[in-house]
């Protein structure tokens, strides 16, 4: 009786422990959804449902219908071990031992049924156990990843406790009431488990090594700045990829060493952002557009995208951002919205040029029409019309030269010519036109002997084009018999051409936007008319020839524009 007793709590005891273990497995399986554990957590719910079919074989030890219920539950035991072990190392699990199941299955419940031995019952089923833990402690050597005495160790294990399961159906009559017995499996049921949990937390351990290794290889090559900020029990940085140097100029030691850093590095327009940034409850819509300050002393346009890690009772631990450098993104966009700008800007002008001339055009054309003008006023207003004509082809044409010559479309004709020739064919022509105009002019090229041996290669249509435009433009501005001076000179490998007039001058404020398409000073608008194009258009032709153009001038003193060409010599 004593021995009974003891036999029942130790039986107890094992169904316990192996349904507890069973339970421990679904639980891992419902938190990771790894298949290998799913089937071992099925192996351990059998294990459990053969032990409990032993509390009946204590008082009836040879009951067959209750052995073969064991040996049924004791294959499926194996079997589902052996599918977890095959999932564990990735391989394909063979389908054949699902079909040894099924005969074995078949076989019980015939030899049950015809009311066979013993040893018919649980002989084929016992080959079996021996088998599957051969098999499984073979596949676990030959893929499982851990050093030789620990892969000994636990197939060892793996081996004992196959053969106690082939061999306990003969062994149960002697032992069934004995402690010895539960004690034993007990014992190799804590092995088995301690074992197969070892081989998970090992293939764990090595999935986080291999994706910490994974993770460090993407931070390390990536092209944006990755950083974990802890904030408990201080803060300072955890870690900083070494794409944080190209995009700030700062190494990842350099943070190490100062956590404040980000908030002394950026944009002080921006601070009110990072602190915000920084605020778990913040509400600000990510990606953040942040500016940092370059440790070349310039600014970085960048796209800040942040986690925030928090814990129960203790609240944000940690922070985790992802910087992207958007700077030459940022260059895009803003000379896109410039461009935009511009655009709008071009068409108020065209609107505002065309305007005017139109309106006079048809005013005049309408009050004719009408006869309110006497015959001898007919021709002046038709005179007026012409100019007026004239005017707006002119604005056309230079609108749809400026095109043109931003969108790269227009053609050059280049040829090589000396300094003489350029200042005989080109120069020289306009004085005529100049003293039409009642206007003094003074060509300057007193140096000639510094470009005997000197060439240039321009577009002698564009060029003319500009010092038409410089050249009229100062006839315009200059008084009655005021002076318009055309000089010429060297500068190292350049002929600079300098055209001055005796104009009201331009101001400080007006200087840098000379050149801007339609741009008229506030100061003479009202009493010159023009389109604002031509500088715009000079300025274009000499870029186009490597040369470059600026102007001098101070209000009531005249203005002088200068414009280079490169001299190449013979």
């Amino acid at each position: 009786m004593i021995y009974f007793s003891q036999s029942y709590i130790l039986l107890f005891i094992l169904i316990i422990f192996v349904s507890t273990i069973s339970l421990l497995y679904f639980y891992i399986f419902s938190r990771n959804h790894e298949k290998y554990i799913h089937f071992w957590g099925l192996s351990w719910i059998m294990y459990a449902l053969g032990l409990i079919s032993n509390i009946f074989l204590v008082s009836e030890p040879f009951h067959i219908p209750i052995i073969g219920f064991k040996q049924m539950c004791d294959l499926l035991n194996s079997l589902f071990l052996l599918m977890g072990t095959y999932y564990f190392i990735g391989k394909k699990f063979p389908s054949y031992w699902i079909q040894f199941t099924i005969v074995n299955i078949i076989w019980i419940a015939l030899a049950v049924y015809y009311e066979l031995s013993f040893v018919t019952v649980t002989l084929l089923s016992s080959a079996f156990f021996n088998i599957i833990a051969i098999v499984t402690g073979v596949m676990l050597f030959r893929f499982w990843k851990v050093n030789f005495l620990g892969k000994f160790i636990v197939i060892s294990i793996f081996f004992i406790w196959g053969i106690h399961k082939g061999s306990y159906p003969y062994l149960y009559t002697q032992f069934l009431n004995e402690s010895l017995e539960y004690t034993t499996e007990i014992i190799l049921a804590n092995l088995l488990n301690f074992c197969i949990m070892l081989i998970y937390l090992q293939k764990i351990r090595q999935e986080l090594v291999d994706r910490e290794k994974l993770y460090r290889v993407l931070a390390e090559n990536a092209q944006d700045m990755i950083y974990i900020y802890k904030l408990m029990p201080y803060p300072y940085f955890e870690y900083v990829s070494p794409s944080c140097e190209k995009i700030m100029g700062y190494k990842p030691e350099e943070f190490y060493q100062n956590p404040n850093l980000f908030f002394e590095i950026i944009h002080p327009d921006d601070k009110e952002f990072l602190n915000e940034l920084f605020d778990p409850l913040s509400t600000f819509a990510e990606p953040l557009t942040l500016r940092w300050g370059h440790k070349s002393n310039n600014y970085v346009w960048t796209e800040q995208k942040t986690t925030f890690i928090l814990e129960k009772e203790v609240g944000l631990t940690r922070i985790e951002g992802i910087i992207r450098d958007i700077t030459e993104r940022k260059k895009i966009e803003q000379s896109l919205e410039l461009a935009e700008k511009s655009r709008r800007t071009m068409l108020t002008n065209i609107s505002h040029e065309l305007r005017t001339p139109i309106t006079s055009i048809v005013g005049y054309t309408s009050a004719i029409k009408e006869g309110r003008y006497k015959e001898d006023q007919i021709e002046k207003y038709i005179d007026l019309i012409y100019k007026k004509s004239i005017f707006l082809q002119r604005l056309v044409q230079d609108l749809f030269q400026l095109t043109q010559y931003e969108s790269g479309k227009i053609s050059f004709n280049f040829s090589q010519i000396s300094i003489n020739e350029f200042v005989i064919d080109i120069i020289e022509k306009y004085r005529y036109d100049v003293l039409q105009n009642n206007r003094r002019f003074d060509v300057s090229f007193d140096k000639r002997d510094e470009f005997l041996d000197a060439t240039i290669i321009v577009d002698i249509e564009r060029i003319d084009q500009v010092c038409s435009n410089l050249i009229f433009n100062a006839i315009k501005f200059s008084p009655q018999q005021g002076l318009i001076k055309v000089e010429l000179s060297r500068s190292a490998d350049s002929l600079i051409i300098l055209i001055k007039d005796t104009g009201p001058g331009i101001p400080e404020t007006d200087k840098e936007k000379i050149f801007n398409r339609f741009f008229r000073s506030k100061f003479n608008k009202e009493n010159y008319e023009g389109s604002g194009l031509g500088l715009a258009i000079s300025k274009e032709i000499v870029e186009y020839h490597k040369g470059s153009i600026w102007v001098e001038s101070e209000i009531n003193k005249g203005s002088t524009f200068y414009f280079s060409i490169p001299i190449y010599i013979s």
